[in-house]
């Protein structure tokens, strides 16, 4: 059977039910479509249901028959930037696949020649035009992409998977190399098993590709987030308050650290691994909730860190800055409550040997500073209470960002295996977004194999660069992800450690313009200039926000060359967006740069960052041919928001043919109403009718027989596209695209008075 449903957010989404026979008797398909506005591509999804126990080791998610003559590109994105950067060799120990290099890896192939990799992003390019397909799934090495010579395919093959080594994967990594034997999914009877949904897309000349793949994230797939500028309490940390990874955040430390985070425009102020007195319990370290270590006195220093158990004093010092949590919810310490009441919800037999390392050490003074913390493993038994914890914090304590860091896949005895753990949390979120969209939900993957990439940033933001990355690094990073992985999801660790001191303070603010904007460092050791500089450019942020939201494009090379750099974030369809221009240690002052996607005939507003001052206009020729950008010293930035000086015409979207043949009218249409039959599909009849006038929904009619529609208040003196979708009531859809000129309005004369004779 076949369904048709409109979808919330636009576009219409097309269900098919699919029943087994012969040997696949007993299995059933739900295999789903959607199609967008204005978006050049559609998502599909299959839903697999058995009615006996299947074991399933390999899957095709997608296909398309693209031909011979293509050049394939296969496109892996990988996290793990503690260790992995240009030029990383991978792990000294590894079966498989080494898994080295940076943090997206390209594999091209020849046309018609078969190529297969672990991947989860594929082009097959030919002429000007290319087809593209992205799964919406992790890294892991049962995500695969390939090309036969005719057919582009994106795969599953959980015989590739052997084990998730989270942090570890630095010093190993582990994968079948073969084609047989390794892991399989194991489907329960009756219990729908759904695959990952994939998005495919075509795309025609240059810089097509990153707007449609953009485009249908941002309008229809991304459930938005704010992007809010943030800062973390983890560099607060010289063990005062703690002895291992914990920070020292207390509420003094609040009350001193607020007012500066204020000044800088920090909207969200994040508690990191020091706020809760055990891991596991998720309680305030509070009088009510307090550390274990305490021993009872005033002057410890495990005293209680906040003087309540719902973080009221806090949210009073920060406000109007939203409360954020850091949380390793897969983990918990020994000590923690929960644990003690439930240690049947660890993950056996890890947690064995892990509780026993936790407890030899549990201030993390010698093997792992994470032992403060805890580095005990829950298996899925324990999330009905790590998401009740979550739900609490959000209900009572008022935050409004999480950041989810830790996660490791895991195998645990009668228990699940790493994909069910995986895709507990994955559900988990997906509750959470969907019940309280105003909290912001981030993924800490500077370790591998967690969410990354398009798992994790369709949810919230990602936290993907710790340390103390320069400007070369802070560039390198957007410009090797931005055209793929959304560039407003990425964080890094904004005027990190001295790199204030050795760059200039407004080419680091330039350079986290277009990512998610986090702030690390104890503010309370910057400078005041160091500050109101950086806060001007928060500013600037803040009032712009939405010209640093859009599609990333990597313009001249690699920023880690250190010569002239530059981003060009993007809006295709409003021809509106920003310039970043990076002298770095280039020894040419000026350098001309061409902007991509930009439409002919226009004219353009360009606005210096961030001082809003009015530098000019220029043309689409301009833009394309290049601007000349100057800058008199190495190191030095220029950020331009460009504007159009009015509103572009718009794009006409939709088929160019007339299957629901909208009338041919050799003179122009009144404006006042405009009437037309519908043509009726062959044995059914239309039921629904949406008319758009240049995009602009006009009429929607329901309906048991539609013969004839009339339109009102049409465009006057001017030509004007009209669209007609059409539902019959076997299901059909027809799609009806004309141009249309209205009338002029004619001027009503009035009758002449007496004044006016004689």
């Amino acid at each position: 059977s076949v369904g048709l449903e409109r979808l919330s957010r636009e576009g219409i989404r097309v269900t098919m039910r699919l029943a087994g026979s012969g040997p696949a008797a007993g299995l059933t398909a739900l295999r789903t479509a959607e199609a967008y506005p204005g978006v050049a591509g559609f998502r599909m999804q299959t839903i697999v249901t058995s009615a006996t126990p299947l074991v399933l080791s390999k899957a095709a998610l997608d296909l398309a028959g693209v031909g011979g003559a293509i050049t394939p590109v296969l496109r892996s994105f990988r996290a793990g930037t503690d260790w992995r950067e240009p030029g990383w060799p991978g792990p000294p120990l590894w079966v498989g696949y080494r898994q080295a290099g940076d943090v997206r890896q390209d594999l091209t192939g020849s046309p018609g020649k078969p190529v297969e990799a672990n991947a989860e992003w594929l082009d097959a390019r030919a002429s000007g035009r290319s087809l593209f397909m992205a799964m919406e799934r992790n890294d892991l090495p049962s995500s695969r992409a390939a090309y036969d010579g005719a057919t582009a395919s994106l795969r599953v093959d959980y015989t590739k998977d052997v084990i998730d080594l989270g942090p570890l994967e630095e010093e190993a990594h582990f994968e079948n190399p073969s084609s047989g034997g390794g892991r399989a999914r194991a489907l329960q009877p009756g219990q729908p098993f759904a695959l990952e949904p994939t998005f495919t897309g075509f795309a025609v000349g240059d810089g097509d590709l990153e707007w449609q793949w953009h485009k249908y994230l941002a309008a229809h797939r991304v459930v938005p987030y704010h992007h809010t500028v943030a800062w973390n309490s983890d560099k607060v940390d010289q063990n005062q308050r703690s002895t291992g990874s914990k920070d020292d955040m207390d509420i003094q430390a609040v009350e001193q650290i607020a007012p500066i985070a204020r000044r800088l425009g920090v909207e969200t102020f994040v508690l990191d691994d020091g706020w809760a007195s055990r891991d596991g319990d998720w309680q305030p370290d509070s009088p009510q909730y307090p550390e274990p270590r305490w021993d009872g006195s005033p002057t410890s220093k495990f005293r209680p860190r906040y003087p309540d158990a719902t973080f009221a004093a806090v949210r009073r010092a920060i406000a109007p800055m939203r409360l954020g949590l850091w949380m390793s919810p897969l983990e918990f310490n020994p000590s923690s409550a929960t644990y003690r009441a439930h240690p049947q919800w660890a993950c056996q037999p890890i947690s064995n040997g892990l509780v026993a390392a936790n407890l030899a050490d549990p201030d993390g003074n010698t093997v792992s500073s994470s032992n403060e913390a805890g580095i005990g493993a829950w298996s899925n038994w324990a999330y009905p209470h790590i998401e009740s914890r979550i739900r609490d914090a959000i209900d009572h304590w008022g935050a409004r960002y999480f950041k989810f860091d830790f996660m490791v896949w895991l195998d645990c005895a009668g228990q699940n295996d790493l994909y069910s753990q995986h895709d507990a949390f994955v559900a988990m979120l997906d509750r959470l977004r969907r019940d309280h969209p105003d909290v912001v939900l981030q993924t800490d993957e500077t370790n591998d194999y967690r969410l990354f990439p398009f798992e994790s940033t369709l949810r919230g933001p990602t936290w993907f660069q710790n340390g103390y990355p320069d400007v070369p690094s802070l560039l390198h990073n957007l410009w090797l992800l931005g055209p793929y992985v959304q560039s407003y999801s990425i964080g890094q660790h904004v005027l990190g450690g001295d790199s204030w001191k050795t760059n200039d303070v407004n080419t680091l603010m330039a350079a986290a313009l277009p990512g998610a904007i986090t702030f690390w460092t104890d503010l309370r050791r910057l400078p005041a200039p160091v500050i109101d500089t950086a806060a001007r450019w928060v500013a600037f942020y803040r009032s712009h926000r939405d010209s640093f939201s859009l599609a990333t494009y990597a313009l001249l090379g690699d920023p880690l060359g250190r010569d002239w750099a530059a981003l060009q974030e993007w809006d295709r369809d409003a021809q509106r967006g920003a310039l970043l221009a990076f002298r770095q240690d280039a020894g040419a002052s000026t350098k001309r740069i061409a902007l991509r996607g930009v439409r002919p005939g226009l004219r353009f507003h360009l606005i210096e960052g961030p001082s809003g001052r009015d530098a000019g206009t220029v043309t689409s020729a301009e833009l394309t041919r290049g601007i000349d950008v100057t800058l008199s010293s190495k190191g030095q930035t220029r950020v331009l928001l460009i504007e159009p000086a009015k509103a572009p015409p718009p794009v006409l979207r939709g088929p160019t043919g007339n299957p629901a043949l909208l009338p041919k009218i050799g003179h122009c249409v009144g404006p006042r109403s405009f009437t037309f039959a519908l043509h009726r599909p062959r044995g059914s009849r239309v039921v629904q009718v949406y008319a758009y006038v240049d995009g602009r929904r006009v009429l929607h009619r329901r309906g048991r027989d539609i013969r004839r529609v009339a339109l009102h208040h049409l465009p006057a003196g001017r030509r004007f596209t009209l669209r007609i979708e059409v539902f019959a009531a076997n299901g059909a859809e027809t799609i009806s695209v004309r141009r249309y000129t209205g009338c002029k309005k004619k001027r009503h004369r009035r009758p002449p008075s007496d004044r006016d004779i004689g």
